[in-house]
């Protein structure tokens, strides 16, 4: 007889600083999906429901599909919101009675009365099931893994890449540690070793150092009875109490105080090299004189990664596009200034047509409206496919889209918050991105996954927005202290 297992995604990069709140129509302009279409939507995805899906066919699973919801980051996700999905995922379970649940999860989502969101939707599904039914979770490598969280789960599963490209895989090795456990070969505990690290978000990209080697040697760890060992580089800009770096494995419980040991030392380590997370970034000023004067054959890549979408920031900044426009920068794309308003504004002018207009600016959060005047090349419903190697197979939309010429720089503007992260997000909207002589992208490191391959060179952009390497700027008041880099640390 096989097994009812039970799945469902609630997930939420929650950016405290943020002024925008997180609701239900949030969720439902980037990714919701209920019962039945979360496996016709997802099957065969590049996402953690997707990775629970390969393995739940593997192993002839019930498949009890509840809910699908990722919303792009931002503000705290209201109560009704959290409830609202969590309901989709409790009764689901008290109707099927399953005998496991996986969850795919962030880990750093904060909401209304319940700041610890993740640990909350855990401690839920543990008293609706009881301690015999194994409940497990995909994160975020940006988890800030709290007690809570820890408490009541069997088993947490973080991505190992940032660009996150393995997030299905980690959905199925989420999925085969819970088989290994319903056929009684794992006894799964979790251990949790932390640091005080809060390292900014470009600091984490997997492909440099210190992060290259910790997460190798957290690999090497991996083995019988030790199904995943993850580090989670925490997401700074939630100003939390269980923010922070850690080291989680997973291990059946015979091997648990041997891999205690590793997490602990892989921790130890990363406070140890914490000069290592430091780095140095382009200057909007600078950015914009070498752009004036690109000549190679390829692209040069300006990554305005403080007003990125995908962290929280409010994606209407437009100080790096002024300095272009100032320094007179052509044969340029930017994707995506986030301005229901002015998409409006060109809907109205029509395709073709010349158009003045407020641009961006509207959150307050990073600089003025800009005043700009352009051609209306393009108006879309900004519906696209991700192809790339991040999240592929995922419909996402930046809604409403419009695609304005200004003075020889192809400027996106959406009305969904949705960071581009994808060649689709250009290919899409009419504009070829190897065949421009600049890209700008709001994204702080998710687009080098697709974009890299078509650049010849990439230069991080010091603008203004919450997303922001420079932690100095921020009034944190709950992280525990003293953490690096806002304090010094033995």
């Amino acid at each position: 007889m096989s097994e009812t297992v039970l799945i469902g995604q609630i997930e939420h990069e929650t950016n405290t600083f943020s002024s925008l709140p997180t609701g239900m129509a949030e969720f439902a302009d980037a990714s919701l999906h209920y019962g039945d279409d979360v496996i016709d939507d997802l099957e065969g995805t590049n996402t953690a429901i997707g990775g629970f899906l390969h393995v739940a066919a593997e192993n002839d699973w019930d498949v009890v599909p509840t809910v699908a919801a990722d919303a792009t980051p931002g503000g705290v996700v209201t109560a009704e919101a959290r409830e609202t999905l969590l309901d989709q995922v409790l009764i689901g379970i008290e109707e099927t009675a399953p005998d496991a649940v996986l969850l795919a999860l962030h880990g750093a989502m904060v909401s209304e009365g319940e700041r610890d969101g993740d640990g909350y939707i855990l401690e839920r599904v543990r008293e609706a099931v009881g301690d015999d039914v194994p409940v497990m979770a995909s994160l975020d490598l940006h988890a800030n893994v709290s007690t809570r969280m820890e408490t009541h789960a069997d088993g947490l599963f973080g991505y190992d890449t940032y660009p996150h490209v393995d997030i299905g895989d980690t959905g199925e090795t989420a999925a085969r540690a819970m088989a290994a456990t319903l056929r009684g070969e794992l006894v799964p505990e979790i251990v949790v070793e932390r640091a005080p690290l809060l390292p900014p978000l470009p600091e984490l990209r997997t492909a440099t150092e210190p992060m290259a080697s910790l997460l190798a040697a957290a690999a090497d760890a991996e083995g019988d009875g030790i199904p995943d060992v993850s580090v989670f580089g925490g997401f700074a800009q939630a100003d939390v109490d269980h923010a922070g770096f850690s080291v989680v494995g997973v291990a059946d419980r015979s091997v648990a105080d041997d891999v205690r040991d590793t997490c602990r030392a892989l921790a130890d380590e990363a406070v140890d090299r914490r000069d290592e997370f430091d780095r140095d970034y382009t200057s909007v000023a600078d950015a914009a004189a070498e752009a004036a004067t690109w000549d190679e054959d390829a692209p040069l890549l300006l990554a305005d990664i403080s007003d990125n979408p995908g962290g929280g920031s409010a994606q209407d900044g437009t100080v790096l596009l002024a300095a272009l426009l100032d320094a007179g920068v052509e044969d340029a794309a930017l994707a995506t200034i986030y301005d229901p308003e002015a998409v409006e504004a060109a809907a109205e002018a029509g395709v073709g047509a010349t158009v003045s207009l407020s641009l961006g600016g509207r959150s307050g959060e990073n600089g003025d409206s800009l005043d700009v005047t352009g051609r209306v090349r393009l108006l879309s419903d900004g519906n696209y496919r991700n192809y790339g190697p991040m999240s592929t197979g995922l419909d996402v939309s930046f809604g409403r889209t419009a695609h304005l010429d200004i003075d020889g720089i192809d400027v996106l503007i959406g009305s969904h918050r949705q960071q581009p992260y994808d060649p689709e997000a250009f290919r899409s909207q009419g504009i070829t991105p190897e065949r421009e002589r600049v890209l700008v992208l709001k994204s702080t490191v998710h687009y080098r996954a697709a974009f890299e391959p078509l650049v010849d060179a990439v230069r991080e952009v010091a603008t203004p927005g919450l997303c922001s390497p420079d932690l100095s700027a921020f009034d944190y008041r709950h992280v525990p202290r003293p953490i690096y880099p806002l304090d010094d640390v033995a």
